[in-house]
Protein backbone atom coordinates (compact mmCIF):
# COMPACT_ATOMS: atom_id res chain seq x y z
CA UNK A 1 0.00 0.00 0.00
CA UNK A 2 1.39 3.41 -0.94
CA UNK A 3 1.77 6.38 1.33
CA UNK A 4 -1.29 8.52 1.96
CA UNK A 5 -1.46 11.84 0.09
CA UNK A 6 0.58 14.63 1.64
CA UNK A 7 -1.38 16.60 4.22
CA UNK A 8 -2.22 20.24 3.65
CA UNK A 9 0.40 22.72 4.85
CA UNK A 10 -1.21 24.20 7.97
CA UNK A 11 1.28 27.06 8.27
CA UNK A 12 -0.78 29.64 6.33
CA UNK A 13 -3.89 28.66 8.28
CA UNK A 14 -2.02 29.21 11.54
CA UNK A 15 -1.01 32.67 10.27
CA UNK A 16 -4.64 33.32 9.37
CA UNK A 17 -5.68 32.36 12.91
CA UNK A 18 -3.11 34.73 14.42
CA UNK A 19 -4.31 37.59 12.21
CA UNK A 20 -7.86 36.85 13.38
CA UNK A 21 -6.65 37.07 16.98
CA UNK A 22 -4.42 40.15 16.69
CA UNK A 23 -6.21 42.08 13.96
CA UNK A 24 -2.92 42.86 12.23
CA UNK A 25 -0.56 41.30 9.69
CA UNK A 26 2.33 43.12 11.36
CA UNK A 27 1.48 41.73 14.80
CA UNK A 28 1.12 38.26 13.28
CA UNK A 29 4.57 38.61 11.72
CA UNK A 30 6.16 39.62 15.01
CA UNK A 31 4.55 36.74 16.88
CA UNK A 32 5.82 34.17 14.40
CA UNK A 33 9.27 35.71 13.95
CA UNK A 34 8.61 36.48 10.28
CA UNK A 35 8.71 39.62 8.19
CA UNK A 36 5.44 41.30 7.32
CA UNK A 37 5.98 40.74 3.58
CA UNK A 38 6.57 37.03 4.26
CA UNK A 39 3.24 36.74 6.08
CA UNK A 40 1.45 38.68 3.35
CA UNK A 41 3.02 36.46 0.68
CA UNK A 42 1.93 33.25 2.42
CA UNK A 43 -1.62 34.49 2.93
CA UNK A 44 -1.86 35.68 -0.68
CA UNK A 45 -0.53 32.31 -1.79
CA UNK A 46 -3.26 30.59 0.20
CA UNK A 47 -5.86 32.90 -1.31
CA UNK A 48 -4.61 32.11 -4.81
CA UNK A 49 -4.59 28.35 -4.20
CA UNK A 50 -8.14 28.45 -2.84
CA UNK A 51 -9.39 31.09 -5.26
CA UNK A 52 -10.89 32.97 -2.31
CA UNK A 53 -10.45 36.37 -0.65
CA UNK A 54 -9.66 35.67 3.00
CA UNK A 55 -8.59 39.08 4.36
CA UNK A 56 -9.83 42.63 4.22
CA UNK A 57 -6.66 44.71 4.34
CA UNK A 58 -6.98 48.30 5.54
CA UNK A 59 -4.67 51.02 6.96
CA UNK A 60 -5.45 50.14 10.58
CA UNK A 61 -4.92 46.39 10.26
CA UNK A 62 -6.57 43.38 8.69
CA UNK A 63 -9.76 41.45 9.38
CA UNK A 64 -11.02 38.17 8.03
CA UNK A 65 -13.71 38.30 5.39
CA UNK A 66 -16.81 36.20 5.97
CA UNK A 67 -15.22 33.63 3.67
CA UNK A 68 -11.99 33.85 5.66
CA UNK A 69 -13.87 33.24 8.90
CA UNK A 70 -15.55 30.20 7.35
CA UNK A 71 -12.23 28.81 6.08
CA UNK A 72 -10.64 29.31 9.49
CA UNK A 73 -13.60 27.60 11.14
CA UNK A 74 -13.01 24.59 8.90
CA UNK A 75 -9.25 24.68 9.49
CA UNK A 76 -9.50 25.06 13.24
CA UNK A 77 -10.07 21.35 14.02
CA UNK A 78 -6.82 20.53 12.18
CA UNK A 79 -4.95 23.28 14.05
CA UNK A 80 -6.37 22.08 17.35
CA UNK A 81 -5.48 18.48 16.52
CA UNK A 82 -1.92 19.57 15.84
CA UNK A 83 -1.79 21.36 19.18
CA UNK A 84 -3.23 18.25 20.82
CA UNK A 85 -0.57 16.12 19.17
CA UNK A 86 2.11 18.43 20.51
CA UNK A 87 0.64 18.14 24.01
CA UNK A 88 0.49 14.35 23.77
CA UNK A 89 4.10 14.16 22.60
CA UNK A 90 5.13 16.40 25.48
CA UNK A 91 3.69 13.86 27.91
CA UNK A 92 5.97 11.22 26.38
CA UNK A 93 9.03 13.42 26.73
CA UNK A 94 8.18 14.34 30.31
CA UNK A 95 7.56 18.02 29.63
CA UNK A 96 4.73 19.82 31.36
CA UNK A 97 1.25 20.16 29.80
CA UNK A 98 0.20 23.35 28.04
CA UNK A 99 -0.13 26.24 30.45
CA UNK A 100 -1.64 29.70 30.04
CA UNK A 101 -0.85 32.48 32.48
CA UNK A 102 -3.15 35.52 32.35
CA UNK A 103 -3.55 38.83 34.15
CA UNK A 104 -6.81 40.77 34.11
CA UNK A 105 -8.66 43.68 35.64
CA UNK A 106 -11.53 42.78 37.94
CA UNK A 107 -14.40 43.47 35.53
CA UNK A 108 -13.07 41.22 32.77
CA UNK A 109 -11.94 38.57 35.26
CA UNK A 110 -15.38 38.29 36.83
CA UNK A 111 -17.72 38.76 33.89
CA UNK A 112 -15.95 37.46 30.78
CA UNK A 113 -13.00 35.19 31.50
CA UNK A 114 -15.00 32.24 32.94
CA UNK A 115 -16.94 31.89 29.67
CA UNK A 116 -13.75 32.27 27.64
CA UNK A 117 -12.03 29.64 29.81
CA UNK A 118 -14.80 27.17 29.00
CA UNK A 119 -14.38 27.81 25.27
CA UNK A 120 -10.61 27.35 25.56
CA UNK A 121 -11.09 24.02 27.34
CA UNK A 122 -13.40 22.93 24.52
CA UNK A 123 -10.69 23.74 22.00
CA UNK A 124 -7.65 22.56 23.96
CA UNK A 125 -8.66 20.09 26.68
CA UNK A 126 -6.14 19.70 29.46
CA UNK A 127 -4.73 23.21 29.24
CA UNK A 128 -3.76 24.53 32.67
CA UNK A 129 -4.85 28.13 33.32
CA UNK A 130 -3.70 30.54 35.99
CA UNK A 131 -5.19 34.00 36.45
CA UNK A 132 -3.76 36.96 38.32
CA UNK A 133 -6.50 39.47 39.10
CA UNK A 134 -5.38 43.09 39.55
CA UNK A 135 -6.49 46.60 38.70
CA UNK A 136 -5.64 47.80 35.19
CA UNK A 137 -2.39 49.55 36.14
CA UNK A 138 -1.00 46.51 37.94
CA UNK A 139 -2.14 44.19 35.13
CA UNK A 140 -0.20 46.24 32.57
CA UNK A 141 2.86 46.36 34.82
CA UNK A 142 2.76 42.56 35.07
CA UNK A 143 2.65 42.18 31.29
CA UNK A 144 5.52 44.63 30.81
CA UNK A 145 7.80 42.58 33.03
CA UNK A 146 6.76 39.26 31.49
CA UNK A 147 4.75 37.98 34.45
CA UNK A 148 1.88 36.81 32.24
CA UNK A 149 1.45 36.03 28.57
CA UNK A 150 -1.76 38.01 28.03
CA UNK A 151 -3.30 40.85 29.99
CA UNK A 152 -6.75 42.43 29.94
CA UNK A 153 -7.03 46.05 31.01
CA UNK A 154 -8.55 49.46 30.29
CA UNK A 155 -7.10 50.93 27.10
CA UNK A 156 -6.01 54.16 28.77
CA UNK A 157 -3.53 52.25 30.95
CA UNK A 158 -1.81 50.43 28.08
CA UNK A 159 1.42 52.11 26.89
CA UNK A 160 2.36 52.35 23.22
CA UNK A 161 5.16 49.82 23.73
CA UNK A 162 2.64 46.99 24.19
CA UNK A 163 0.58 45.36 21.47
CA UNK A 164 -3.15 45.46 22.16
CA UNK A 165 -6.61 45.12 20.69
CA UNK A 166 -10.15 45.83 22.00
CA UNK A 167 -12.19 42.95 23.42
CA UNK A 168 -14.93 44.54 25.56
CA UNK A 169 -16.93 47.76 25.34
CA UNK A 170 -18.11 48.86 28.78
CA UNK A 171 -19.99 51.77 30.34
CA UNK A 172 -19.61 53.27 33.79
CA UNK A 173 -22.75 54.27 35.69
CA UNK A 174 -23.47 56.41 38.73
CA UNK A 175 -25.56 54.47 41.25
CA UNK A 176 -27.18 55.31 44.58
CA UNK A 177 -29.43 53.67 47.16
CA UNK A 178 -33.20 53.92 46.52
CA UNK A 179 -33.60 56.41 49.39
CA UNK A 180 -30.72 58.66 48.29
CA UNK A 181 -31.81 62.21 47.22
CA UNK A 182 -30.43 61.58 43.72
CA UNK A 183 -32.62 58.52 43.21
CA UNK A 184 -35.59 60.62 42.13
CA UNK A 185 -33.66 63.14 40.04
CA UNK A 186 -33.97 63.03 36.28
CA UNK A 187 -30.27 63.83 35.92
CA UNK A 188 -27.25 65.25 37.71
CA UNK A 189 -24.39 67.43 36.50
CA UNK A 190 -20.68 66.73 36.42
CA UNK A 191 -20.27 69.30 39.20
CA UNK A 192 -22.80 67.39 41.33
CA UNK A 193 -20.71 64.26 40.85
CA UNK A 194 -17.37 65.91 41.53
CA UNK A 195 -18.55 67.50 44.77
CA UNK A 196 -20.39 64.46 46.16
CA UNK A 197 -18.97 62.08 48.81
CA UNK A 198 -18.23 59.37 46.23
CA UNK A 199 -17.36 55.74 46.85
CA UNK A 200 -14.72 54.72 44.30
CA UNK A 201 -12.15 52.10 43.39
CA UNK A 202 -8.53 52.69 44.36
CA UNK A 203 -6.02 54.72 42.36
CA UNK A 204 -4.78 52.59 39.45
CA UNK A 205 -8.17 51.07 38.71
CA UNK A 206 -9.65 51.62 35.27
CA UNK A 207 -12.93 52.90 36.74
CA UNK A 208 -11.15 55.59 38.75
CA UNK A 209 -8.92 56.57 35.81
CA UNK A 210 -11.78 56.87 33.32
CA UNK A 211 -13.77 59.09 35.69
CA UNK A 212 -10.71 61.27 36.35
CA UNK A 213 -9.93 61.60 32.64
CA UNK A 214 -13.48 62.52 31.65
CA UNK A 215 -13.80 65.16 34.37
CA UNK A 216 -10.38 66.66 33.68
CA UNK A 217 -11.14 67.18 29.97
CA UNK A 218 -14.40 69.10 30.47
CA UNK A 219 -14.46 72.77 29.35
CA UNK A 220 -14.23 73.58 33.05
CA UNK A 221 -12.06 70.72 34.41
CA UNK A 222 -13.14 69.03 37.60
CA UNK A 223 -11.48 66.64 40.03
CA UNK A 224 -12.85 64.20 42.60
CA UNK A 225 -11.66 63.40 46.08
CA UNK A 226 -13.57 60.25 47.10
CA UNK A 227 -15.01 59.93 50.57
CA UNK A 228 -14.27 56.17 50.48
CA UNK A 229 -11.81 54.07 48.46
CA UNK A 230 -12.46 50.33 48.22
CA UNK A 231 -10.67 47.69 46.16
CA UNK A 232 -13.70 45.49 45.53
CA UNK A 233 -16.69 46.22 43.32
CA UNK A 234 -18.82 44.10 45.64
CA UNK A 235 -17.79 46.19 48.65
CA UNK A 236 -18.56 49.39 46.75
CA UNK A 237 -22.00 48.09 45.74
CA UNK A 238 -22.82 47.16 49.31
CA UNK A 239 -21.62 50.52 50.61
CA UNK A 240 -23.72 52.42 48.06
CA UNK A 241 -26.79 50.26 48.70
CA UNK A 242 -26.40 50.97 52.43
CA UNK A 243 -26.74 54.69 51.74
CA UNK A 244 -23.12 55.67 52.38
CA UNK A 245 -22.94 57.67 49.15
CA UNK A 246 -23.02 57.56 45.35
CA UNK A 247 -20.73 55.15 43.55
CA UNK A 248 -19.33 54.88 40.02
CA UNK A 249 -19.09 51.32 38.76
CA UNK A 250 -19.05 49.28 35.60
CA UNK A 251 -22.56 48.67 34.31
CA UNK A 252 -21.63 44.99 34.07
CA UNK A 253 -21.10 44.76 37.82
CA UNK A 254 -24.47 46.22 38.83
CA UNK A 255 -26.89 44.69 36.30
CA UNK A 256 -28.59 42.53 38.92
CA UNK A 257 -28.86 45.36 41.45
CA UNK A 258 -30.32 47.72 38.85
CA UNK A 259 -32.81 45.05 37.80
CA UNK A 260 -34.08 44.47 41.36
CA UNK A 261 -33.71 48.19 42.22
CA UNK A 262 -31.48 47.77 45.22
CA UNK A 263 -29.39 50.36 43.36
CA UNK A 264 -30.68 53.16 41.14
CA UNK A 265 -28.78 54.53 38.12
CA UNK A 266 -28.57 58.32 38.04
CA UNK A 267 -28.24 59.79 34.52
CA UNK A 268 -25.40 62.24 33.90
CA UNK A 269 -25.85 63.31 30.26
CA UNK A 270 -22.97 65.80 30.20
CA UNK A 271 -20.39 63.10 30.91
CA UNK A 272 -19.52 60.22 28.57
CA UNK A 273 -18.36 57.28 30.66
CA UNK A 274 -17.89 54.55 28.06
CA UNK A 275 -14.55 52.75 27.92
CA UNK A 276 -12.73 50.11 25.93
CA UNK A 277 -11.13 47.14 27.65
CA UNK A 278 -8.27 45.62 25.67
CA UNK A 279 -6.15 42.51 25.53
CA UNK A 280 -2.44 43.37 25.64
CA UNK A 281 0.87 41.56 25.26
CA UNK A 282 4.57 42.25 24.88
CA UNK A 283 5.81 43.10 21.38
CA UNK A 284 7.59 40.32 19.46
CA UNK A 285 6.05 37.76 21.79
CA UNK A 286 5.34 34.42 20.11
CA UNK A 287 2.06 33.07 21.40
CA UNK A 288 1.77 29.59 22.80
CA UNK A 289 -1.19 27.72 21.24
CA UNK A 290 -3.41 28.34 24.31
CA UNK A 291 -2.65 32.08 24.24
CA UNK A 292 -3.34 32.36 20.53
CA UNK A 293 -6.65 30.53 20.91
CA UNK A 294 -7.61 32.58 23.96
CA UNK A 295 -6.93 35.87 22.18
CA UNK A 296 -9.00 34.67 19.24
CA UNK A 297 -11.88 33.82 21.60
CA UNK A 298 -11.66 37.31 23.12
CA UNK A 299 -11.55 38.89 19.65
CA UNK A 300 -14.67 36.92 18.68
CA UNK A 301 -16.37 38.43 21.74
CA UNK A 302 -15.51 41.93 20.50
CA UNK A 303 -16.91 41.21 17.02
CA UNK A 304 -20.10 39.67 18.46
CA UNK A 305 -20.52 42.69 20.73
CA UNK A 306 -20.16 45.06 17.79
CA UNK A 307 -22.74 43.11 15.77
CA UNK A 308 -25.15 43.23 18.73
CA UNK A 309 -24.77 47.01 19.06
CA UNK A 310 -25.30 47.65 15.34
CA UNK A 311 -28.11 45.13 14.75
Amino acid sequence: MGLSPRVTDLGPYELLATIAATGSIGACARHHGLSQPAVSTRIRGLEQRLGLLLLDRHPRGATLTETGQLVLRWARPALEATAGLDQALHTLTGTSPAHLRLAASTTIAEFFLPTWFAELRNRLPGTNISLLCHNSADTVALIRRGGAELGFAEAGHIPAELEHRPVVRDRLVVVVAPDHPWATRREITATDLATAPLILRETGSATRSVLHDRLSTLPEPLTVVPAMELTSATAIKNAAASGLGPAVLSELTVRDELADRTLIEVPIPTLTLERNLHACWRPHHRFTPPARHFLEIAADNARDGYRARTA
